[in-house]
């Protein structure tokens, strides 16, 4: 993974990433425990808790999921496949959380070819990923 950061709005560093592949998000929820020790969905902590993205043009941009749908963030692999034409999202989350306070969660599934799958040229996805990891 190819990575970045930014400082929020405290100047706490936040790492961004480029994930390999084809990766689906869905909406965070934020937990909390009532008074009688259910589980309940609660109200996200701040207002600058949230998945950050960084734009083709560089400026960070907050991104919101409605409960009721997926984002889709394209991976290095994607970018190399059409020969530069797609561009992978550099993307991370801020989370003002308190721990006693609750959690964060969410859900991401990621989606990648077959390691002899050719993305570009001679190349494939299983040549492409060892020259990330090695």
């Amino acid at each position: 993974m190819s990575t970045d950061a930014f400082r929020d709005d405290r100047g706490r560093l936040t790492a961004l990433y480029r994930v390999r592949s084809l990766t689906a998000l869905c909406s965070v929820i934020y937990l909390a425990h009532d008074l009688d020790g259910n589980v309940v969905p609660v109200k996200a902590p701040s207002p600058a808790s949230g998945l950050y993205i960084r734009a083709c043009g560089g400026e960070l941009t907050k991104v919101a999921i409605p409960p009721d749908r997926l984002k889709l963030q394209t991976g290095e692999a994607l970018e190399v496949a059409p020969a530069g034409e797609l561009r992978a999202t550099l993307a991370g989350s801020e989370s003002v959380l308190d721990q006693e306070l609750g959690s964060r969660e969410t859900f991401a599934l990621c989606m990648q070819p077959d390691t002899s799958q050719v993305i570009g040229g001679n190349e494939t996805f299983g040549s492409f990923s060892k020259k990330l990891f090695f």
